[in-house]
């Protein structure tokens, strides 16, 4: 496993040896990070170091596609989806843009370890958050501000994920206390963003995150019999305020439309997923293909741009991961991504169980945040997505900690 070390020689002299993996990793999470503003640039910037990574470890690419084959055969399906795709060359294209992006996460998690993966998205993410205070862009009619991701709800995304990020550094006991008061101005930071992106199903997001967050960590402290009881009780505590959901969820309905600003059909998502059902229904397993769905003169990808206002024609979806990517590769594929999303949510609070590791943890908030955006909005599972990069390395970080686990014991 690569890392930074920090040798010490007998002649006083600090020499910082930093491994070439780790600056590779570096480099293609840099590019994901700012792809809002390089645009392409930012997507060959991964490519090319994660292509040099994958050279640089040529020699175990081999195996690693058989030990996470479970991982693979997401990519290797929307792939094979092009046999049957209405556009055959562009999802054949978008494929390959796809498994180069998780085969170049595999090899990430592979070949670093959890913790530099963590700081270094702690360091990305604030340089990020700082450009967007200091050179965003705000919009002229509401003033929300849009940062350098030309998008208030995109902007709030990343700040909601850089608030868990830096508390989960904070709570980060292994950290010099330098470090942890880096995080405490990073969580400021991205509060203060996340205040004026005006976003608020991103703030809606972040309570629950940093309360999985807080409750992993006080499991830590408790014994096995302690951890059985405080699981049940929030599992019927769950259960009861599911009941009185159900119970109150006219008024609940109201209060959240209001609160929001949305009408009844929450912005037009009740009427996609009308539409979504439809198309799922005419191809239920295979779907129409990888990406296959929204591409210029498809009449009914025009049809609903024309619909929705959306006169760019580009980066609109159904607003629900399952239902927007069942009408492209069908069930089986919905499937496959559901292996892989909630097997990282799985293990990821396991390995963060039983190894009471801050990287642990923050690997596991980071899951369960795409898994509970991905009822409202298409996260992850597309080339050069840096939440996908994200929940590829939790996997196979969190199978490689159990498995390291098992040998031990």
């Amino acid at each position: 496993m690569s890392d930074a070390r920090l040798y010490l020689p007998r002649r006083g002299i600090d020499v910082v040896t930093v491994e070439p993996d780790v600056v590779l990793a570096v480099i293609a999470l840099c590019g994901l990070v700012f792809v809002p503003v390089l645009g392409t640039y930012g997507a060959l910037m991964f490519l090319a170091s994660g292509c040099a990574l994958l050279v640089r470890r040529l020699s175990i690419q081999i195996s690693l596609c058989v030990t996470y084959w479970y991982v693979i055969a997401l990519p290797a399906f929307c792939l094979l989806s092009a046999v049957w795709s209405q556009y055959p060359m562009i999802t054949f294209r978008f494929g390959v843009q796809f498994a180069a992006t998780v085969i170049i996460a595999i090899t990430i998690a592979s070949t670093t370890s959890p913790r530099v993966f963590g700081r270094t998205l702690f360091a990305l993410y604030s340089m990020a958050m700082l450009a967007s205070l200091l050179f965003g862009d705000v919009r002229n009619d509401t003033g929300a501000w849009l940062g350098i991701y030309g998008s208030k709800n995109a902007l709030a995304g990343a700040a909601a994920t850089y608030v868990v990020i830096c508390a989960a550094q904070i709570l980060d006991s292994v950290a010099s206390y330098r470090y942890r008061l880096s995080a405490v101005l990073g969580v400021m930071l991205g509060l203060m963003l996340l205040l004026l992106a005006q976003s608020a199903s991103a703030l809606v997001i972040v309570p629950p995150s940093l309360f999985i967050l807080f409750s992993v960590l006080i499991l830590y402290r408790m014994t096995l019999l302690q951890r059985v009881a405080a699981l049940v009780f929030f599992g019927l505590a769950a259960a009861l305020v599911i009941v009185l959901m159900i119970m109150f969820s006219d008024t609940l309905i109201a209060v959240l439309l209001d609160t929001t600003g949305k009408d009844v059909t929450l912005t037009g998502r009740t009427e996609l997923w009308r539409i979504a059902l439809e198309l799922i229904a005419e191809r239920p397993f295979l779907g129409m293909g990888y990406q296959a769905f929204w591409v210029h003169g498809h009449s009914p990808a025009e049809a609903l741009w024309f619909t929705f206002g959306i006169e760019s024609r580009g980066g609109f979806n159904f607003h629900n991961t399952y239902l927007s990517n069942a009408v492209e590769v069908g069930v089986l594929g919905v499937f496959l991504q559901c292996v892989v999303l909630y097997g990282a949510a799985i293990t990821t609070g396991l390995w963060a169980l039983r190894t009471h590791r801050a990287e642990a943890s923050l690997l596991f908030v980071l899951v369960m945040m795409v898994v509970m955006v991905s009822f409202v909005e298409v996260p992850v599972f597309f080339q050069f997505s840096l939440r996908t990069v994200i929940v590829i390395c939790a996997f196979v970080y969190a199978v490689r900690g159990l498995q390291g686990d098992r040998r031990a014991v």
